[in-house]
């Protein structure tokens, strides 16, 4: 928001300087030049009266000495004035720099009119008419450098330069506070959220002094969090009443078929196998619901988990069964990687595939995690039979399973699992068969 506040508040202020500013500059440096240019336009006229009676009187000594004290007297600090006056022949009267009179320049002066025009890129040069009674009878050519003009106009664009730099600082300084002063509620707003996020159910956040949006907003969610944490708190104590009153009476049951099947004969042995069996997949599809339904509700914090150390725990805690079913179970990660997760989330996840791998029937099991970038890349690659396109995009809705004594909750836990910790399960092909199960969780390394 900050950002957003700043630029708009510079592109307004660069905006009203460019539609202001840039035009007076231009105003004002023209009418600086018409000035310079009436300015020397007045001394050569000055000069063509002081010269009449110098043209009148044949050029006479006097004449001459009238004619440069007038260039004295009118003389400016580093303009380098210099003047040629000439009769209506064109004969000098006064002789001034080479090269300056031609006829063509003197032309107009000794047609009776008044011009200023700019040569040399550096010198403004005024034509005027001397005039004596009754007609024409000589002109001036007076030349004067544009430095100081020049100058003028480059401290009038730095000036205004200077006043947009100034325009702009304040600008600036306006939009960061304003900015501070619209975020700092919205701030302490998504610090509420995130505690909220991480489990904090008792976050609320504190009603602020700023806008009046801000403020109805900050209410609507603390009304928010709190029908949240009394849901949490409901559906938990659902999950503990249903965890006892299922888990008593299947535990009876199963002592109940025990007894039984030992005091019948062989005739009734198979069924009460069978149903000691079905007994035992009700039991686990029972703790399969229960997982799932805590895993919905979780809300504990993530922390920082080293992954090399939980997937090497985990496959030695894996290795004897792997053995005993000929499976190569192996393990490769970096000792620094870190990632962020709930308390106990991954070995979770990791029992459940592993599980599953070997259930299926992999000969080779392979745990790699790799950092990339702002996540870490934790895959349990095996070479078993694999899914079909079908299954992959099933593979995360519950009682979905292509093993006939399978439940179909083994992804859908590690899928909740990993989404409650903000991060993302994907299912691809093995290279040469079998099923790659790849998690993203959020790297610890990046996160601040």
């Amino acid at each position: 928001m900050t950002g957003r506040i700043l630029a708009a508040l510079l592109v307004l202020t660069l905006g009203l300087l460019a539609g202001a500013l840039v035009p007076l500059g231009f105003a004002l440096a023209d009418q600086q030049r018409r000035d310079y240019r009436t300015d020397t336009l007045s001394l050569a006229r000055t000069i063509a009266s002081a010269a009449e009676d110098g043209v009148v009187d044949d050029k006479a000594a006097g004449g001459l000495d009238a004619v440069l004290a007038a260039l004295r007297r009118q003389g400016r600090g580093g303009d380098a004035l210099a003047a040629t006056v000439v009769d209506d022949g064109g004969r000098a009267v006064v002789a001034g720099p080479a090269g300056l009179f031609t006829p063509g320049r003197a032309a107009p002066a000794l047609a009776g009119d008044s011009q200023v025009s700019r040569i040399d890129g550096a010198r403004l040069l005024a034509v005027v008419p001397v005039i004596g009674p009754n007609k024409v009878i000589g002109a001036v050519l007076l030349t004067r450098s544009t430095r100081r003009m020049d100058a003028r106009v480059h401290d009038l664009w730095t000036r205004l330069t200077l006043v947009a730099a100034v325009a702009v600082a304040v600008a600036i300084c306006l939009a960061v506070a304003l900015a501070r002063w619209v975020g700092r509620p919205l701030r302490r707003l998504e610090a509420a959220a995130e505690a909220l996020g991480a489990g904090r159910l008792g976050a609320r956040a504190t009603p602020p002094k700023g806008p009046p949006e801000v403020r109805q907003l900050a209410e609507r969610f603390n009304v928010m969090a709190a029908r949240l944490e009394t849901l949490i708190h409901d559906h938990r104590n659902v999950i503990a009443d249903v965890t006892h009153q299922l888990r008593t009476p299947l535990a009876a049951l199963r002592l109940r078929l025990e007894l039984l099947a030992q005091e019948s004969g062989p005739a009734t042995a198979d069924d009460f196998d069978g149903a000691q069996e079905e007994l035992a997949r009700l039991s686990r599809l029972v703790d399969g619901l229960l997982t799932v339904a805590r895993v919905g509700n979780a809300t504990t914090a993530p922390e920082q988990i080293l992954v090399a150390e939980v997937l090497r725990e985990r496959a030695d805690a894996w290795r004897p069964v792997a053995d005993e079913r000929g499976v190569d179970l192996s393990v490769r990660a970096g000792d620094k990687t870190v990632a962020l997760a709930g308390p106990g989330h991954l070995e979770q996840v990791l029992d459940n595939l592993i599980d599953n791998a070997l259930t299926a029937g992999a000969g080779r099991l392979r745990l790699t995690a790799v950092s990339a970038g702002e996540r870490v890349q934790i895959a349990v690659a095996d070479d078993g039979p694999g899914m079909s396109e079908q299954a992959m995009k099933e593979a995360f809705r519950r009682f979905r399973t292509s093993r006939p004594d399978g439940i179909g909750l083994g992804l859908a836990i590690v899928n909740r699992l990993v989404i409650s910790d903000g991060g993302q399960v994907q299912l691809a092909t093995t290279h040469g068969g079998g099923l790659t199960v790849t998690v993203h969780l959020a790297s610890a390394l990046t996160r601040h």
